[in-house]
């Protein structure tokens, strides 16, 4: 029968080279675990009902206006600031969350990041009479949320596809 003991077993240099390659290997795996689970990837498509896919590229303005037009006619790029995802939702970000699932997404992963929000002008779509505006939150190249208003203080805020949300 064969018996290793810590004490007697660490005493080789083959016990103690074979205990650190096994403790080197699990911290290897721990690392890549955390990185994999902590470098979340936006989705390249996404989907609305009653519009079906849409894709979410935007690497360049150029093709965050292209994503705007998948939907609506833009004028000339209106705005652009780096906002942040708030860590903790309130009433009203939350609401604004059903926004973004109501369009095949979720703000919800992005809690605490530093994404662009772009900003259109829309020459096809009105709310209330008032000039409506695109808003295109893009995190890592992909739109991760955005909506239609008016920027009015209770204005509605519409899905890409022009339903009303809230």
């Amino acid at each position: 029968m064969f018996v290793f003991t810590v004490k007697s077993g660490l005493k080789s240099k083959k016990a103690k080279v074979l205990l650190f390659a096994i403790a080197l290997v699990l911290c290897l795996f721990l690392v890549f675990t955390c990185v994999s689970v902590l470098d979340y990837t936006p989705k390249s498509t996404a989907s609305i009902d009653g519009f079906g896919e849409y894709s979410t590229v935007a690497k360049t303005v150029e093709q965050t206006q292209q994503f705007a037009e998948q939907f609506y006619k833009t004028e000339e790029l209106y705005t652009l600031q780096e906002v942040y995802v708030p860590i903790k939702f309130n009433e009203k970000y939350e609401q604004y969350n059903q926004v973004q699932k109501a369009q095949g997404l979720d703000l919800e992963p992005y809690k605490g990041e530093k994404c662009k929000l772009y900003v259109y002008l829309l020459s096809d779509f009105e709310i209330d009479g008032e000039q409506a505006f695109m808003s295109v939150m893009v995190y890592r190249d992909r739109v991760i949320g955005g909506d239609i208003s008016a920027f009015k203080e209770g204005s509605a805020w519409y899905t890409f596809n022009g339903e009303q949300v809230y």
